[in-house]
């Protein structure tokens, strides 16, 4: 695929897809709840149909299904679910396989199975088994704690787990199994990680306290094994997906662009943060909450500085640190990003694919054993890179070439449809 440079700055009003991480909590979370339920501009991609597959064979029901609209009858709990016959393929998708073996723990004696894709059976699985394994669950993966992953459900006992990684997806599976637990179940963080997974239950009826500590947070859920009444949600858009945007009219002279109802969930709005303190200007309008804050974002370029990422501020931006190193070429001085392990075990290495990526083009960028550090300033060309099946790292090679001299070669763009399937349609036409 053959990807030619911005003629001109961006200028305009987008609405984006749906939040990914909301659709997939919408869409698995229907099958705890009785009656029918509207999923309202939710995310249709090859990740959400994966949790999407996950809800039907847990019992939710499609009574209607659109571009823009995903109305569900839900399962009626996990005491009302028929055990799967098949195991259930998750693709591509972390999120659903760890938040589906959550919910797999309450179907009592019976067996799932999941599996996925080959980039998914190199994920680490044995963050969600093991912690619940210690709570009494019975889980089996791979050696190596790796998909496929079976779960024998039922068993599970209340008490507490320290996170020993920071992810919203872990979390979300230990709450979801705290639903059908014998006692509260309590998750401690050291680091806030996003929390889509308690505003959701919660506004089910859940019982879910968050409390923050000196050294963290601290999330209780109480028991719930009687079904939910389902809900409508109304999906916001996706402020990762955005981000992409953003860092392109934060890298054209002369740009703004209004990013209009998107999420402004605190857990997602980092690489936005950074934006801002690099030199962009950055505004936010909060224009309603229905559970998830939402709202407008503008961009607006301005000539960027660099700066070194905390490891505190790594799970709010987790998926958009590719992007920041995109920025960090681009910004006066050196910028280092620390404390991102966690990219090593996305759909690719992330840090060895974007320094890969990057060095192509010309960015002075240095891979470190937990992230990379950039010198900035570095005029980018075009070249052939590779995506490496990661949806992110084409999205982000994509804007590269867009400040690129020359055309740039993309090989395996295709994998922008685990997320954004409408991605390069809006890429050229920020270009043409």
């Amino acid at each position: 695929m053959e990807l030619n440079p911005i003629a001109k700055p961006v200028d305009r009003r987008m609405r984006l897809p749906g939040d990914k991480s909301v659709t997939h909590r919408a869409i698995l979370f229907s099958t705890l709840t009785t009656g029918v339920g509207e999923i309202h501009g939710w995310l249709s991609a090859a990740d959400t149909e994966a949790s999407l597959r996950v809800a039907q064979a847990f019992g939710s029901t499609i009574r209607e299904q659109t571009s823009e609209r995903l109305v569900l009858v839900g399962g009626g709990g996990a005491s009302r679910w028929q055990e799967p016959v098949c195991p259930i393929d998750c693709a591509n998708s972390g999120t659903t396989t760890r938040l589906s073996v959550g919910l797999a723990t309450g179907a009592k004696d019976q067996l799932t199975i999941f599996y996925g894709d080959a980039s998914l059976s190199r994920r680490p699985m044995g963050r969600v088994a093991d912690p619940l394994t210690e709570l009494g669950a019975a889980i089996w993966t791979r050696k190596g704690g790796q998909a496929p992953i079976a779960v024998r459900g039922g068993g599970v006992r209340g008490g507490t787990v320290h996170m020993a990684v920071a992810s919203a997806q872990v979390k979300s599976s230990l709450l979801l199994a705290g639903l059908n637990a014998t006692a509260p179940l309590t998750v401690v963080e050291s680091i806030a990680t996003r929390d889509h997974s308690e505003r959701m239950l919660m506004a089910l009826g859940a019982k879910v306290d968050t409390v923050e500590e000196q050294r963290g947070f601290r999330i209780t859920i109480e028991p719930h094994p009687e079904p939910f009444n389902a809900m409508d949600v109304r999906v916001p858009g996706d402020p990762s997906s955005g981000a992409f945007w953003a860092a392109l009219a934060a890298l054209v002279p002369g740009s703004r662009l209004m990013l209009e109802a998107v999420s402004l969930n605190p857990g997602r709005l980092g690489f936005y943060q950074v934006l801002s303190t690099m030199g962009a200007k950055v505004r936010f309008d909060e224009r309603g909450r229905d559970p998830e804050p939402w709202g407008d974002i503008e961009i607006s370029s301005s000539p960027l500085t660099g700066m070194d990422i905390p490891p505190a501020l790594v799970p709010s931006m987790i998926d958009e640190l590719p992007l920041v190193a995109l920025l960090a070429s681009q910004a006066a001085g050196v910028s280092s990003v620390r404390g991102a392990e966690e990219l090593r075990v996305k759909e690719s290495d992330r840090i060895q694919t974007t320094v890969e990526g990057l060095s192509r083009m010309g960015a002075l960028i240095e891979e470190l054993p937990d992230g990379f550090r950039v010198q900035g300033r570095s005029p980018l060309r075009g070249a052939r890179v590779q995506s490496h099946a990661d949806h992110r790292i084409a999205m982000m090679l994509t804007v590269a070439s867009a400040i690129a001299d020359g055309p740039t070669t993309l090989e395996g763009g295709e994998a922008v449809a685990i997320s954004y399937p409408a991605f390069f349609d809006t890429y050229r036409s920020f270009v043409a």
